[in-house]
C-alpha cells in the first residue's frame, strides 16, 4: 500500500516487478519505461497488452502506439533475412567464375551516395551556384531523401527505418566477409601444399585474392562509417526540435541500434568509434530538462484554462475516510491506500465544515450535505502529467547512461538525481502555470482565485508522496545502487524542500491576489456609496446606513467562497478584509480635506468634511452592525478589527469627553479609551458641526441628552485643549 494504484487491473492481484518474457527476466530499461512483457497475446485487431506494472508506470499520452524496445530489438535482430538475396547473387557469380565482377558490381551499387535537397553553407550568396550538391549515404542506402519531413515524422518513422537499414547493411557486409576473407588456418594449409610446387600461378592468385579482400574490407568500413556518421549528425540536428518523449524514444533506439551493430558485425573497424559517432550533444541532458519544463508549463496552462474552478464532489463511497488500525498508527510513515482517480493522497484533502451564527449567511459548499474536496479536477491531471514526465526522464537517463553519458557529479546516483531535478522543475513550472492559467485579476472573481490558491496548496501537499513514488520506482528499476541509496534519498529530500518552498511562494502570491481583489471591491463600494454622503443628519437612525448593509453583504458573499482554503488562510483573509473596511472608515473620519486636495490620487473619495453629533451616533450604529457580523462569522476576535473606529466614535459621543480631554485626567482617559489618538480627536473636532442654542434646546426637549452635543464655542475650546496636548 501507499503507492500509486492508478491503472491497477480490475481482476485484482499484486503488481509484479518481474514480468514474464520469452527471454526470461525483464530488462532494466523495460522496467524504467514501463514496458514489461505482454499480459497476453493480442488478437489481430487488438491493442498491445502490457503487464500491470507496465500499465501502472507507462503514461499513455507519451508512449501510446509506439514500439517498445523489445519490439525494436526483434526487428533489428531479425534482419538476417535480407542477407539471403545478396548471398544467392554471390554464389551465382562464383559459379560463372566472375566473383571479382560481383564485388565491383556490389561496390558500385552499395558504396555510394546520392544528391539530396539542401544548400551548402560555404557557397557564396548572390551567385547562380547558391544551391550546391548535398550528398547523402543514407539516402543512397534507403532510396529516401533524409532531409525532408518534419521532426515528428523523423522520430516516429524515419529514425527507426534508418537504424534498421544500417543494421541490415552491416549484416550483409558481415556475411560477405565470410566469402572474401581467408581464414588463417586455410592460409597455413595453402602454404604447406604449395611448398613443393614450382609454379607461381598459385602465389599470384593468393595475392590477388588477398588484395581484393583488403580492398573490400576498407571500402565496406569506409561506407559503414559514413552511414553511422551521417545518422549521428542527422539525429543531433533533429534533437533541437524534439519533445521529451521523442528524446527518450530516440535514446532507447540508438542504444538498441549500437547493440545490434555489435552483434551483427562485430569485426568491423567502425565498432571502435560508434560511441563517438552516435553520441548526442554534451548538453543534451540539460536540453531534455528544459524541454520537460516547457512542456509541463504549456500543458498545465492548458489544463488550468479548461478548468471551471469548482471543487470536486466526494463520491458516496469515499465520504467516509479510512481509519488506521492500531498497528498502522504506530507506523505513521506508512501512508494510507489511495483512492483511484485521486493520486498521491489527494483523497484526504477535504473541505471542513464552517459553523456560522450569521442568520443571513449564504450556505457554503462546506456547510451543505455533500462533501467537497479542496481542489478542482485540474489537480489530478497536473499531478499525472508531472509523474509521466518523471518516468520519461528516467527512461531517457537510463538510455543516456548506456550511451556513455556522464551526469553531473552529485552525491548518490547521478541519473536518479537528474530525474529528481526534472520532477522538481516540473513542479515549479506547474505551480506557475496553475497561477497564470486564467485571467483571474481581470475578471475579479474571488471564488476562482480562491480555488486556484487551493489547487496549488493541494499540489504542495501531494509532493511527499509524489517524490516517494518516483524514488521507489527508480529503486525497483535499478537506477540506484545499494551504496547510493542514502545519499540519493538525502538529495531527494532537498529537492522536495525546494519544490515545497516554491509552491508555498505561489500560494502566498495567490493569497495576495485574493486580498487585492477583495480590497478593490471594498474600495469601489465605499467610493460609490459614500461619495457626497451627508454626515450632518440632524436626526438619529434606527438602523444602519445603506452603505454598511452593502459592505456586510459583499463581505458575507466573499467569506462564503473561502471553503477550499485552509483554516489559517481563511481566518487571515477575514481579518484582512474587515481590517481594511475599518481602516478606510477611520481615514474618512479623521483625514484632513486639505491633504486630499493636495494629493487626490492617494484617496478614492474626499474625507468627511462636516459631521455632527447625530452623524457620529449613526456611525456608531454602523460600527455595532460590523461587530455583530464579525462575531457571527465564527472567527475568534474578528470584531477587534473595528476597535479603533469604535473607540473614536464612542469617545466623541461620551458626555465626559470634555473632562477626559483635560491634561490632569489623561490617566483616566487612557484607561477608558486605550487606543484613542489625540491627533485624530483633534481632526474630528475640526470637522465637528456645533449646535446652535435652538438646536440644543430642541435636543433637550426630545430627550437626546444621552450623547454629547456641543455648541460651536465648546468645540473650539476642546480643539485648543487637544492641540496643546498633541503638540
Amino acid at each position: 500500500h501507499g503507492g500509486s494504484r492508478h491503472g491497477r487491473s480490475s481482476a485484482g492481484g499484486t503488481l509484479s516487478f518481474r514480468g514474464k518474457a520469452a527471454g526470461g527476466m525483464t530488462s532494466k530499461r523495460e522496467l524504467a519505461t514501463g514496458r514489461g512483457a505482454a499480459a497476453g497475446k493480442a488478437g489481430a485487431g487488438d491493442k498491445k497488452q502490457h503487464s500491470p506494472w507496465a500499465q501502472l508506470l507507462t503514461p499513455a499520452i507519451l508512449f501510446d502506439d509506439l514500439p517498445s524496445k523489445k519490439e525494436d530489438d526483434t526487428k533489428l535482430m531479425g534482419l538476417a533475412e535480407s542477407v539471403h538475396p545478396v548471398r544467392r547473387a554471390e554464389l551465382a557469380f562464383n559459379l560463372l567464375g566472375r566473383s571479382e565482377e560481383f564485388v565491383l558490381y556490389y561496390e558500385q551499387n552499395r558504396f555510394g551516395d546520392m544528391k539530396i535537397g539542401g544548400t551548402n553553407k560555404d557557397s557564396k550568396k548572390g551567385g547562380d551556384d547558391d544551391k550546391s550538391e548535398v550528398r547523402s549515404s543514407l539516402s543512397s542506402l534507403t532510396g529516401d531523401d533524409v532531409s525532408v519531413g518534419t521532426d515528428r515524422v523523423f522520430f516516429a518513422k524515419s529514425l527507426p527505418h534508418l537504424c534498421a537499414s544500417v543494421v541490415g547493411f552491416s549484416a550483409v557486409e558481415a556475411a560477405l566477409e565470410l566469402g572474401n576473407f581467408d581464414d588463417e588456418d586455410d592460409d597455413d594449409k595453402n602454404r604447406s601444399s604449395n611448398n613443393g610446387s614450382s609454379s607461381g600461378s598459385g602465389g599470384a592468385s593468393g595475392n590477388k585474392n588477398q588484395t581484393s579482400a583488403s580492398r573490400f574490407r576498407e571500402s565496406s568500413a569506409r561506407y559503414e562509417r559514413s552511414l553511422v556518421t551521417e545518422l549521428g549528425h542527422l539525429l543531433r540536428g533533429r534533437a533541437i526540435g524534439a519533445s521529451l518523449a521523442e528524446l527518450a524514444r530516440s535514446s532507447c533506439l540508438i542504444s538498441a541500434f549500437r547493440s545490434a551493430l555489435k552483434i551483427v558485425h562485430p569485426s568491423s573497424s567502425t565498432r571502435r568509434s560508434d560511441k563517438e559517432l552516435l553520441a548526442m550533444d554534451l548538453d543534451i541532458v540539460m536540453t531534455a530538462l528544459k524541454v520537460a519544463q516547457d512542456e509541463q508549463l504549456k500543458v498545465t496552462k492548458k489544463i488550468a484554462a479548461e478548468d471551471k474552478k469548482e471543487p470536486v464532489v466526494v463520491s458516496r463511497m469515499d465520504q467516509v475516510l479510512p481509519t488506521k488500525s492500531k498497528k498502522k498508527q504506530a507506523l505513521d510513515a506508512i501512508p494510507e491506500e489511495e483512492v483511484p482517480g485521486y493520486p498521491f493522497g489527494l483523497n484526504v484533502l477535504r473541505q471542513k465544515s464552517v459553523a456560522s451564527a450569521d442568520p443571513h449567511a449564504r450556505p457554503t459548499r462546506s456547510s451543505m450535505k455533500d462533501q467537497y474536496y479542496t481542489f478542482s479536477k485540474s489537480v489530478p491531471e497536473v499531478l499525472r502529467s508531472i509523474h509521466a514526465r518523471g518516468i520519461t526522464c528516467a527512461a531517457f537517463a537510463l538510455s543516456q547512461e548506456e550511451l556513455g553519458q556522464m551526469f553531473s557529479g552529485k552525491k548518490g546516483s547521478g541519473s536518479a538525481c537528474y530525474v529528481l531535478d526534472c520532477v522538481e522543475e516540473c513542479t515549479k513550472v506547474a505551480a506557475i502555470g496553475m497561477h497564470d492559467g486564467t485571467a483571474i485579476l481581470e475578471e475579479g472573481s474571488v471564488d476562482k482565485a480562491v480555488q486556484t490558491m487551493a489547487n496549488i496548496a493541494a499540489l504542495q501537499q501531494s509532493l511527499p508522496r509524489l517524490f516517494g513514488t518516483i524514488m521507489r520506482g527508480m529503486c525497483h528499476s535499478g537506477m540506484i545502487r545499494m551504496d547510493q541509496i542514502e545519499d540519493t534519498f538525502h538529495y531527494a529530500e532537498s529537492m522536495l524542500k525546494g519544490a515545497d518552498k516554491h509552491c508555498d511562494s505561489e500560494v502566498g502570491k495567490m493569497y495576495s491576489l485574493v486580498y487585492e481583489i477583495c480590497r478593490g471591491k471594498i474600495d469601489n463600494h465605499i467610493n460609490f456609496a459614500l461619495d457626497n454622503f451627508q454626515w450632518v443628519s440632524k436626526g438619529q437612525r434606527d438602523v444602519a446606513n445603506p452603505y454598511c448593509e452593502g459592505l456586510i453583504q459583499y463581505l458575507r458573499q466573499v467569506f462564503s467562497h473561502l471553503g477550499p482554503m485552509d483554516e489559517g488562510s481563511r481566518f487571515g483573509l477575514h481579518f484582512s478584509c474587515c481590517g481594511h473596511v475599518a481602516e478606510r472608515m477611520v481615514k474618512l473620519l479623521t483625514d484632513s480635506v486639505a491633504e486630499y486636495q493636495a494629493n487626490p490620487e492617494d484617496y478614492g473619495i474626499s474625507p468627511i468634511a462636516r459631521i455632527d453629533a447625530y452623524g457620529l451616533k449613526n456611525l456608531a450604529l454602523d460600527v455595532r452592525e460590523f461587530e455583530y457580523f464579525a462575531d457571527a462569522t465564527g472567527v475568534p476576535q474578528l470584531s477587534e478589527c473595528f476597535s479603533e473606529l469604535k473607540c473614536l466614535v464612542t469617545a466623541m459621543l461620551d458626555r465626559d469627553l470634555p473632562r477626559l480631554l483635560q491634561r490632569e485626567h489623561a490617566a483616566e482617559r487612557r484607561k477608558k479609551y486605550p487606543v484613542l489618538s489625540m491627533e485624530k480627536v483633534g481632526n474630528i473636532l475640526e470637522k465637528y458641526v456645533g449646535m446652535g442654542l435652538g438646536d440644543k434646546l430642541m435636543g433637550t426637549s426630545n430627550k437626546r441628552s444621552e450623547i454629547l452635543m456641543m455648541e460651536k464655542k465648546e468645540v473650539q475650546q476642546l480643539l485648543r485643549i487637544v492641540r496643546s496636548q498633541d503638540s
